[in-house]
């Protein structure tokens, strides 16, 4: 069975503008995204972030990506239904996340991988996501929610 990742905004767009060695392991991961080893899920969420971006190409680039690679895009009220399924107050859960150092939109993609049971959150974000690892699974078990997966590009 493939695993079901969410790959944050920075992997890819690292993948699309660095040329550099973290452009090389994002575009590593990104190949086997390609070639049908993951199943990648993809909230409409994050695509909706791009639209305040400057750099036209460098957001098509990625928007490209996601639109072409992923196994499935959840809509806004896929989420929002699964969060009424599942009874969770998401609010509360977002303002925990966020109380424990974790930026507004990071705590999204959190609960996003979550609710859905994705085997990995892929990111490169240290600050905000893998050195919180342990904070922001305590608030996912104290709500009620499964544990989730943080990892680098390289780890996946």
């Amino acid at each position: 069975m493939k695993k079901k990742i969410l790959i944050d905004l920075d992997v890819v767009t690292v993948g699309k503008w660095d040329e550099g060695k973290y452009g090389d392991i994002a575009r590593n991961l990104m190949k086997r995204v390609e070639n049908k080893e993951f199943e990648l899920v993809t909230p409409s969420y994050l695509l909706e972030h791009l639209i305040k971006w400057h750099n036209t190409p460098l957001k098509e680039k990625i928007e490209t990506f996601y639109l072409k690679e992923s196994t499935k895009f959840l809509s806004n009220e896929d989420v929002d239904l699964k969060i009424e399924e599942i009874g969770i107050d998401d609010k509360a859960l977002l303002t925990e996340l966020k109380n424990h150092g974790v930026k507004e939109e990071d705590a999204f993609i959190v609960m996003v991988t979550s609710i859905f049971e994705l085997d990995y959150l892929i990111t490169f974000n240290r600050i905000h996501l893998k050195n919180k690892k342990e904070a922001i699974n305590e608030v996912l078990n104290k709500n009620g929610l499964k544990t989730i997966k943080i990892a680098g590009p390289e780890e996946a």
